[in-house]
């Protein structure tokens, strides 16, 4: 099927809006009863729709008619296409998801915040994610409660917005009861760090430097959750190496209860976040 709008025979139109309802379609049933088939359909019906607008965005830019909110989502579009080269084939999946909306899958821009709940009577797994965590803080509030209700938070703020990060971590968790009577409470700070040597092993460690953010966003979150919650730090470097995919990427899965353990999996680590799950390791002291 030819790609380009300008070559695309007339019955195009009819072409994309059977594309666009069978996407609907498939996208109403959760993902994780599609079969393969139908799974690769739906990556498949993405990309040619996507390549379709993008076409016919391409054609309005060059005659001039394109309009500004048009030039924000061919930019969207340009950017998508080439983040994926980058990425793994389990994060390009994550982005076409996001692309065609899928409720299932939330994503977390810069500068922002955002909850996922998973009920004991859901069937489907749902995914909160965000991309780009270079020299950025990350947060991760999971909560399990006796209920059986899996609720978590996820934000990501560049570390000059500090206090904009607390408030959107306070405001989050405030809104759920659930959260702050949870049996299961696990908080993952992600903090940018930088390679240096250790004096007594001789040996190159990441070691944080931005002490005072941790503080801060210890106290936002335990004056939600209470002052016994522990709280894990994830050291990273910034560091680009060569070939690496999905640096920069944070993706929280959370299926329901008795359908698997939520955990949480970046470029460089992977970890549970259930109530089975072994005891936290490397948390953070005296904060």
């Amino acid at each position: 099927m030819k790609e380009n709008l300008k070559e695309l025979p007339e019955e195009v139109e009819s072409l994309e809006q059977i594309g666009s309802l069978r996407r609907k379609e498939l996208l109403s049933i959760p993902y994780e009863r599609l079969s393969e088939e139908e799974k690769g359909e739906l990556i498949r019906l993405i990309k040619f729709l996507n390549n379709l607008r993008v076409a016919e965005l391409r054609k309005k830019e060059a005659s001039g008619l394109i309009t500004d909110d048009e030039k924000d989502e061919l930019e969207i579009l340009d950017q998508l296409s080439s983040i994926n080269e980058k990425s793994s084939p389990a994060i390009k999946q994550l982005w076409e998801r996001t692309k065609a909306n899928d409720p299932y899958v939330e994503q977390v821009s810069m500068s922002d915040g955002k909850v996922v709940e998973v009920g004991p009577t859901e069937e489907a797994e749902k995914i909160i994610w965000t991309f780009a965590l270079a020299g950025c803080v990350g947060a991760v509030v999971f909560t399990e409660n006796e209920g059986g209700a899996r609720n978590c938070v996820l934000t990501h703020y560049p570390p000059t917005e500090l206090s904009i990060n607390m408030k959107k971590l306070r405001e989050l968790i405030s809104r759920s009861e659930k959260m702050k009577t949870a049996k299961n409470k696990q908080v993952i700070l992600f903090i940018p760090g930088e390679w240096t040597i250790d004096e007594k092993t001789k040996k190159w460690e990441i070691k944080i430097k931005n002490h005072p953010a941790i503080n801060a966003l210890s106290l936002a979150i335990r004056a939600e959750l209470g002052a016994d919650v522990e709280i894990k730090l994830e050291q990273y470097s910034r560091d680009v190496l060569m070939g690496q995919k999905d640096q920069g990427t944070l993706v929280v899965y959370v299926p329901p209860v008795g359908k698997g353990d939520a955990y949480y999996k970046t470029w460089f680590s992977s970890e549970k976040l259930s109530a089975d799950a072994e005891k936290q390791k490397n948390v953070a002291e005296n904060i």
